[in-house]
């Protein structure tokens, strides 16, 4: 197996760029981002179940989503990675997370009174959805949904990076 069989088509990187950017540019990161050896593993499983809940048999070709329903998956990531952050903060183990209101406006988020109350100031998954709209309007995505995939991951990581942080700051 070559390097290639691990490369990030253009338009996805595109689409990670930009999440990347829009964060350093609101301030929500300065430096190397924060992580967790876990963190791959429950990323991998949450969007393995994020793909398959999407509405279509073939849902690279044949499912399109509203700006509404793109909305809700951003905040969708952002709340998972509050949840994320606050079991692992606590020492869960197995962080075990669903899809359960994945195309709700109103994502409930069950990390906690202190970072249920942050979060509701924090404004991180809007951003990333205008900054990936405007990504959309100027890129031609010949496969979309690896570019909104792709964005979401990054808006998962950043999101979760934003918590660990308070937390630790909050001890």
């Amino acid at each position: 197996m070559d390097d290639s069989t691990f490369t990030t088509s253009i338009p996805a990187r595109k689409a990670a760029v930009c999440i990347i950017n829009a964060a350093r540019e609101r301030g929500y990161i300065n430096g190397p981002l924060i992580t967790a050896p876990e963190l791959g593993e429950i990323e991998k499983q949450l969007f393995m179940k994020m793909f398959a809940a999407l509405p279509g048999s073939d849902r690279i070709t044949n499912c399109s989503l509203e700006t509404e329903q793109m909305s809700s998956l951003f905040t969708f990531v952002f709340a998972k990675a509050a949840e994320t952050a606050a079991q692992l903060y606590e020492g869960v183990e197995k962080v075990e997370l669903e899809t359960d209101g994945m195309f709700s406006l109103s994502v409930p988020i069950a990390a906690g009174e202190l970072l249920n109350s942050y979060s509701a100031d924090l404004d991180f998954p809007t951003v990333c959805l205008e900054r990936f709209l405007e990504l959309s309007e100027e890129e031609d995505f010949s496969e979309p949904f690896y570019s909104l995939f792709e964005a979401l991951k990054w808006c998962f990581r950043i999101s979760f990076h934003i918590f660990w942080d308070y937390l630790e700051q909050q001890s």
